[in-house]
């Protein structure tokens, strides 16, 4: 029972960040089309890939604690 509490309060908080970083993604993305400063739309490149990269992580470590998303 305990097993089971502990991989229900993992898949919140993995969906949770998972969450996050998918509204982080929108952010940028909604900034980038408002910017007309190469240098600001660069590193806001940088920052979405960075948000996937993240995503990816997350989704990768579930899969290897075999938690459900």
């Amino acid at each position: 029972m305990e097993e089971l509490l502990q991989e229900y309060i993992l898949s919140i908080v993995f969906r949770n960040a998972i969450d996050k970083e998918e509204l982080l993604i929108k952010k940028y993305e909604d900034y980038y089309t408002d910017l007309k400063n190469k240098e600001l739309k660069d590193m806001l490149k940088k920052m979405k890939k960075t948000s996937e990269e993240h995503i990816k992580i997350l989704k990768d470590k579930m899969i290897k604690l075999k938690i459900q998303g």
